[in-house]
């Protein structure tokens, strides 16, 4: 599946904060859900929603897929049929399927609870 219509703007480098807040695993659940794959097509489809390798360590992307796999919500295969070196595919798992929907809740709620902090903000700053 395309992601044409779905974007990310770029908010990691102009946070206010101490740090961004990671997001990593749903996005990562989210398309093992649409079909198993190796990790560099995992970095692809970042790149392609607009999330860019500096926002994300490449080596933390695999470690998050290592304890995705701990924790019970991916399983990985290693594909030696591929053409060039072999690659770990990974599968989204049923308790993967579970993490997930328990993300979309909590993104729903931050979601909530942002649209009522920036109505605040509007509220007493005015149009920003």
């Amino acid at each position: 599946m395309e992601h044409k219509k779905y974007k990310i703007e770029s908010w990691c480098n102009d946070y206010p904060g101490d740090r961004p807040p990671r997001f990593l695993q749903p996005f990562l659940l989210v398309f093992l859900k649409q079909e198993p794959t190796h990790g560099y097509q995992l970095i692809e489809k970042l790149a392609k929603l607009g999330v860019k390798h500096e926002n994300y360590e490449i080596g933390y992307i695999y470690k998050t897929l290592r304890t995705m796999e701990k924790n019970g919500f991916v399983t990985s295969k290693w594909d030696t049929k591929a053409r060039g070196a072999a690659r770990r595919i990974y599968h989204i798992t049923p308790e993967g399927d579970i993490q997930l929907k328990r993300w979309v809740v909590s993104i729903k709620q931050i979601r909530k609870s942002l649209k009522s902090l920036l109505d605040m903000c509007q509220d007493i700053c005015g149009d920003t």
